[in-house]
Order: C-alpha cells, then structure tokens, then sequence
C-alpha cells in the first residue's frame, strides 16, 4: 500500500508537465482540473517522487496537528488517517478545506474545490449546500461561480476533457463498487447474488430498497441541524468511496469513541470479507449526537 495513490497522482502530473495525456494513466481518476495540483508537486521530477512522498505525509501530518493542537494524537490510529498517510491519499486535504468553510467567497471557493473527489464531496459538501439554500443564498450564488469556473476554464484548451473523465472506467461495475463501500450499499453482499451483470431480479430489488432508503437517510441528515449527523448521514448513503472515506468523520465525535469503534469495526469487515460492520461510525456519530441534544435538552 506504500505511496500507491500517491505515485499513480504523481505520474499523472508527470504527464500533465510534459505535454502529455494524464488520463493515458489509466489508474488515475481525479477531474482534470485536480492534475494541476499534482503537476505541482512533481516539478522536481521523477526522481524526487519519494522525497515529494515524504513531504506529502509531513503536510498531511501537519494538517492534523493545525486541525486538532496537542490532542491531534488521539486520531493518529483512526485506520483512515494511518491508511491516507501510507498510500499518500489527499483525503486529509479535503477534510481540512471543509473545516474551513464559512459564508462568503472563502467558503464557496472551498466548497468549489470539494468538488474534485466527488465521492468525498458527496458526505462533506450537501449540507453546507443545504444551509446555503436555506439561509445564504448569496453563498450558494458564489460557489456555482467558483465551482463553474474551475470546471469550465480547463475547457478552453481541452474541450473533452469531462467526458473523458466520465467515461474513463469505461464497462466498470458501479454495483460492484458500490458493495465495497462503507456505507448502505455495503449490505449488497449479504444478498447472497451475483454483482456482476447480468443482474437478477433479487438483486435490483435489493438495489431498489437500499437506494430508497439510502436516499431518504440522505435527505434527513441534510436537513438536520447538525452539521455532524448530516455528514454521517450522507457516509450512509454514499454509493462510492473506500475505507479512507470515513476520515470525513473525524472529528464529528470524541476520538475515544470513534478510534476504537473504527479500529473494530474494520477489524470486523475484514474478518467477515464484508465492510456492513463499518457502518457502526456514521451510526456512532448519529448516536452520539443524539444522546447530546436530549442531554442538554434535559438541563435547558
């Protein structure tokens, strides 16, 4: 797992310096916009790639010490931040811009850039989109501009760019994918089906009762006034992302709670080949939170 993300990243930014296709690197998945990021850092070449991978980790490192201060070691063994630290993932860098967002241009230009991960955006970003609509929408205005710009000015000089990148997993499963998620979707697997087209009768109706109730979990939490209990809502309903997904919950509960109950839980799916169990740290959050409000309700 050693630098894995981090390398495929770092090729393609390669590519992106010397004129090349990124997406000839079939392995990298980001929006087009994002390989600039990557051109940047592999300025230094090739060669560099492992000393740039080791600043990587110390920036990464430091983003949780400037998010967390002197308690920034009790998530130091939260599986997520130890796994975006090994592969190089840029997980950390999307959880600190979304702690980060406040009405105005600061945070419609941070929520614009949320949306190069989509499958992290999609549990960091509904909410604050929700908030907007509902009481700022001057906010929402400037983040459609933000996120408008920074996908449309790259097609100015590479016009196909989106439906390069939305057919770059040509024939890939999304059923499939989406039973390795850490979310409801997980529960595919236990239907006992195939998740390989052609699809059966039994697992579309799996597929139609977990999207409903994904989607109606989903707009709950955006609804709700917890901006905490919205993410974890939407880590439920989530139909992508992998195990550094969950990092988008830290901090949105006591780290003597949720370390060990995704230390566990993860020991769990891997024992059992199935990641359902991993659902406990979103439902954790909810409960924690819940637990929370009638507590402070009881002593208003």
């Amino acid at each position: 797992m050693n630098a894995y993300d981090f390398s495929i990243n770092y090729f393609a930014g390669l590519l992106l310096l010397n004129g090349q296709d990124p997406y000839s690197n079939l392995a990298y998945l980001y929006p087009f916009p994002f390989t600039y990021l990557w051109a940047l850092l592999a300025l230094p070449g090739y060669d560099a790639m492992p000393l740039m991978f080791v600043l990587w980790g110390v920036v990464n490192f430091g983003l949780l010490i400037f998010a967390f201060r002197k308690d920034f070691w009790k998530w130091v063994f939260f599986f997520p931040v130890l796994h975006g630290l090994s592969s190089g993932q840029v997980e950390m860098l999307f959880w600190s811009a979304e702690r980060l967002i406040v009405p105005g241009w600061r945070g419609a230009a941070l929520g614009a850039v949320l949306t190069m991960k989509p499958q992290t955006m999609l549990v960091l970003l509904p909410w604050h989109l929700m908030d907007w609509l509902r009481h700022d929408r001057r906010t929402l205005l400037k983040w459609l501009v933000c996120t408008a710009l920074l996908w449309g000015l790259p097609l100015l000089w590479r016009p196909d760019w989106i439906y390069t990148w939305v057919t770059l997993r040509g024939n890939a499963n999304l059923v499939y994918s989406a039973s390795a998620t850490t979310g409801i979707f997980s529960l595919l697997r236990l239907s006992g089906e195939s998740l390989r087209p052609p699809f059966s009768p039994t697992l579309i109706i799996w597929l139609l009762v977990l999207g409903a109730v994904a989607l109606v979990v989903f707009i709950i939490g955006q609804f709700s006034r917890s901006k905490e209990i919205g993410k974890a809502c939407a880590l439920i309903a989530n139909p992508l992302g992998l195990l550094y997904t969950q990092m988008t919950m830290m901090g949105t509960a006591p780290a003597w709670l949720l370390v060990p109950v995704n230390l566990f839980s993860i020991g769990l799916a891997f024992s059992l080949g199935n990641f359902a169990p991993t659902l406990a740290l979103p439902l954790t959050v909810i409960a924690w939170h819940w637990h929370k409000r009638r507590s402070e309700a009881v002593h208003v």
